[in-house]
């Protein structure tokens, strides 16, 4: 991301070239859909649409997190349920999140205890958020 001249201590090399402007917060929960949530997250990385934040970082009140947040000009978060975990961290934290998603809400059912999910599920909730992200 474009920083004036300077470098955050962390980025990747998307984010000091301005090609990827939308830090990405994921659930990584002990579910189906938590680890959904976190393979979407690192899909849309992949596809260069954004770098992940460290959600945990936040949490803890680590000083990098939060600049790598302030460089961004939106804030995604992917929610593996209702509980929306991962927003209620960032909104704990006075970051404002310009999107969320909850992939349950895209027909996906949550099954406590089981981390896995199916090709299908990743593609639904990919292009959900792919098509949405790209209409920004």
């Amino acid at each position: 991301m474009e920083v004036e001249g300077k470098e955050v201590e962390g980025m990747d090399n998307n984010q000091k070239s301005g090609k990827a402007k939308i830090a990405i917060f994921t659930c990584a929960g002990g579910s189906n859909t938590g680890q959904l949530a976190n393979a979407i997250g690192i899909k849309l990385v992949k596809a260069n649409l954004g770098y992940m934040v460290c959600l945990a970082g936040i949490a803890a009140g680590i000083k990098t997190s939060f600049k790598k947040v302030s460089q961004a000009k939106d804030v995604i978060v992917i929610d593996g349920c209702p509980k929306s975990c991962a927003k209620k961290i960032l909104e704990k934290a006075g970051i404002e999140i310009n999107y969320h998603y909850d992939v349950t809400k895209l027909g996906i059912k949550k099954v406590p205890g089981s981390i896995d999910f199916t090709p299908q599920e990743v593609e639904i909730v990919e292009k959900f958020i792919t098509e949405n992200l790209n209409s920004i």
